[in-house]
């Protein structure tokens, strides 16, 4: 069944770089996803400027013209990523860590106090992403985990 979503972009124009963060079901939440990965990151702008573009698309202008968030409304078929997810338990992430090699500053998402998860699944908004990042103690990522 087709759906409409809101997807995050972030864009630099300078470089041409954009990164997608997340889809949801409404635009608040798409701009409410932002707000959640400032946090973590410990940003503010306060005097960040919201502007509708001729697409229909928000832009939200939070430093410089440069670095930007897009969010764009789109149609899709597929659904939307879980925003719940069941954590692993304490054997699977003993098993991650060993196998990854990760070191005692490097959490897995299990391990964080539960006011970082919160943040991180409204700023990406993918409980499936999130599993295979590592992050740091205050819920920032890390690295992707990758196989090897």
């Amino acid at each position: 069944m087709e759906q409409t979503v809101y997807t995050n972009y972030w864009q630099n124009r300078l470089t041409g770089v954009k990164k997608e963060h997340g889809s949801y079901k409404s635009e608040e939440e798409a701009v409410n996803g932002i707000k959640a990965w400032w946090e973590l990151h410990k940003e503010d702008y306060p005097h960040a400027e919201y502007k509708r573009t001729n697409s229909g698309a928000l832009e939200i202008i939070y430093n410089d013209d440069d670095h930007f968030y897009r969010i764009e409304k789109r149609k899709t078929d597929k659904a939307l990523p879980k925003s719940k997810t069941k954590l692993r338990n304490k054997n699977e992430v003993a098993s991650i860590r060993q196998k990854h090699g990760l070191h005692d500053e490097a959490f897995l998402f299990e391990e964080l106090a539960e006011p970082y998860r919160d943040r991180l699944m409204m700023a990406m908004n993918d409980s499936g992403k999130l599993m295979q990042y590592t992050f740091d103690s205050e819920g920032r990522p890390i690295k992707k985990l990758t196989d090897h």
